[in-house]
């Protein structure tokens, strides 16, 4: 007798090219080898991975965002009774609000998979995502870090990163520094951009690289041409990148500056860095430390130390052994992990674990 298929329903506010849409985008490619049928419901439309998803799953629902109307409670409770999927797997608070009804009622389990942050939300917004993590059947987070700032019980499920996305590559003539991250209050480019100048006045660096799109793009522009004038066109704001794999190709190191009180979870941004062969610094923040072990495969700085990159970058720049140890054992580190295949693998278990529940 054949067995049924199980059925599992993503629920995500946006499908735009920031760590968590990324994954699941990982996570949709190895799922499509398994038995499982995927359902994607999203609240904004034509985003950066729309596309993809689109023609991967088994059905793609795009909604508008309208957290003040009832409208989406009601589309989501549609296509949920029709697609009647094994799990529902949100991946933030307000696609939990809208399914967290739906799923008691038709006895679905629910898994809450918003902590991808050490300590973001606050306030209302804070009591709000604790609401429904503890009335999630699984939590999942992507740092340990994630489930102590919550005070909650659950699984860590690290950002996977596929290495065959990254080419061996050799060192060019340049020395360039990137960091990759959209301009939002919840990362520090100024102390990035601070170091950054520094070094390309005293010569250790050639281009310096932003990547990313966000509200507070503009100000920062604005800020490298008037507190650095001379030296403004060696900034590259690139905006969102779709090849992030080739731009990272072309930098020695790359940067995570975060902050404390909006916290950090596992970046994708400090794991390209590592897969990609350049030297990884980032804050000591969060899950940060859960990738980096400071001075054995990438280093660690204090928050809004500015001088401690500089420092850092001097140190490596023309010192090969160091940084072919560094580059080496972060490969490792991938390999070990933050695999693809390994997290997958994790993730389906607990997907497999929770549909014999039912």
């Amino acid at each position: 007798m054949t067995q049924k298929p199980l059925h599992i329903t993503f629920i995500i506010d946006d499908l735009h090219g920031s760590c968590k849409e990324c994954q699941l985008e990982k996570i949709i490619k190895y799922m499509r080898r398994t038995q499982f049928k995927i359902g994607v419901i999203t609240f904004n439309k034509n985003k950066h991975y729309s596309e993809f998803v689109k023609n991967n799953v088994d059905f793609f629902i795009e909604l508008r965002k309208r957290p003040t109307r009832l409208e989406p409670l009601f589309t989501i409770w549609k296509y949920i009774l029709s697609f009647r999927p094994n799990i529902i797997h949100t991946w933030d608070s307000l696609s939990s609000f809208y399914s967290l009804i739906p799923a008691r009622i038709l006895g679905i389990k629910m898994i809450d998979g918003s902590i991808r942050d050490a300590g973001i939300e606050k306030g209302w917004q804070l009591k709000m995502k604790k609401f429904f993590l503890s009335r999630a059947d699984k939590i999942i987070s992507n740092s340990i870090a994630g489930l102590k700032s919550y005070n909650v019980k659950g699984e860590v499920v690290y950002n996977a990163i596929d290495l065959l996305r990254f080419k061996a590559k050799t060192r060019g003539s340049k020395f360039n520094i990137i960091m990759t991250a959209n301009f939002t209050d919840y990362k520090d480019h100024k102390t990035f951009i601070d170091a950054a100048a520094r070094l390309k006045y005293d010569g250790i660096v050639d281009e310096i690289y932003l990547a990313g799109e966000g509200p507070h793009r503009l100000k920062y522009i604005t800020y490298v041409a008037n507190s650095f004038p001379d030296i403004k066109e060696s900034f590259n704001f690139l905006g969102t990148v779709s090849d992030i794999e080739s731009k990272l190709s072309e930098a020695r190191v790359g940067v995570l500056c975060s902050t404390s009180i909006y916290g950090e979870g596992v970046s994708n941004s400090i794991l390209e860095y590592m897969a990609a062969g350049l030297i990884a610094i980032g804050t000591k923040i969060g899950g940060t430390v859960e990738i980096i072990e400071d001075g054995l495969n990438g280093f660690l700085i204090d928050e809004g130390d500015s001088n401690a990159i500089v420092q850092i970058v001097k140190k490596v720049r023309d010192n090969d052994d160091l940084s072919d140890k560094i580059i080496r054992n972060a490969r490792l580190t991938i390999e070990n992990k933050f695999s693809y295949k390994k997290n997958c693998e994790k993730l389906l278990e607990i997907y497999k674990s929770l549909c014999k529940e039912n």
